[in-house]
């Protein structure tokens, strides 16, 4: 990958504010957002790309588990999960391979969830990659965010 700039710092100034206002609740989503921010200045289109695909996908998975355990997913949607999530996760690592990503942190344990994906044997299984999924978005962000 071709060396860059590092990307503009992004802080809590009364200009940046003007422009975009977090709405998290919490420090930990806060920090999420403002990091969010700085991905998508950074002037690096793909890092942009990618951020939303797996935001995408966390998403996804956290929207999953509570669907799960509440009840309102059964076994005999397996196949149909599988091929859901699975073709969400494909889709992330697509496109951080066409855009020369593939080489980022997170991007390996992203590839071994494709495998426990495609074979889980219970919704349970799937359900249970959630917090999984949901670290490998960080550690992702923090890659793409580096200069």
């Amino acid at each position: 990958m071709p060396a860059r700039s590092p990307p503009p710092v992004v802080q809590e100034s009364e200009e940046n504010m003007k422009a975009y206002v977090p709405v998290a609740k919490d420090a930990h989503g806060y920090e999420e957002e403002l990091q969010w921010l700085r991905i998508l200045q950074n002037g690096e289109p793909a890092h942009g790309m990618a951020l939303v695909v797996m935001q995408k996908l966390c998403t996804l998975f956290h929207e999953f588990d509570p669907a799960w355990r509440a009840g309102a997913l059964n076994e005999d949607q397996l196949d149909y999960f599988r091929g859901r999530l699975g073709g969400r996760t494909k889709r992330v690592l697509e496109l951080l391979e066409k855009n020369n990503l593939s080489g980022l942190d997170g991007v390996a344990d992203l590839d071994i969830v494709l495998r426990r994906i495609q074979s889980a044997a219970t919704v349970k299984q799937l359900a249970d990659l959630a917090e999984t999924v949901h670290g490998i978005g960080h550690t992702l962000c923090n890659a793409l965010e580096k200069p």
